[in-house]
């Protein structure tokens, strides 16, 4: 059983991660208004802060403040990719426009 807090909506958008002057580039596999799936080549520790740019469809490009809660390293295996899940902290200028592109995705969805 899922006990997360928000709705989860699967997505393929490009993102850039920064955190401590390493710029990483990878795609958002899963996006709520509380946290993402990043798939990234080089991941950053558990712990770390980072900021966030996702560019969503149909809509102006969003940066989000947030925190590495979990970090998936790959084990040699095909379907294995490398990633970090992380929770967005909250921005109140975001908010909105995030919040309205999940409702988009999750009633295609339905």
């Amino acid at each position: 059983m899922d006990k997360r807090e928000a709705v989860r909506v699967p997505v393929q958008i490009p993102a850039v991660c920064r955190s401590d002057g390493e710029v990483i580039d990878g795609f958002v596999e899963d996006l709520s208004r509380t946290g993402l799936f990043l798939r990234a080549s080089k991941p950053i520790a558990a712990g770390s802060s980072a900021e966030i740019q996702l560019q969503v469809p149909g809509g102006p490009p969003l940066q989000l403040n947030a925190e590495v809660v979990r970090v998936e390293a790959a084990c040699g295996e095909s379907d294995d990719r490398p990633g970090m899940g992380l929770r967005i902290v909250a921005d109140a200028e975001n908010c909105r426009p995030l919040a309205n592109f999940i409702m988009r995705q999750h009633a295609t969805l339905r």
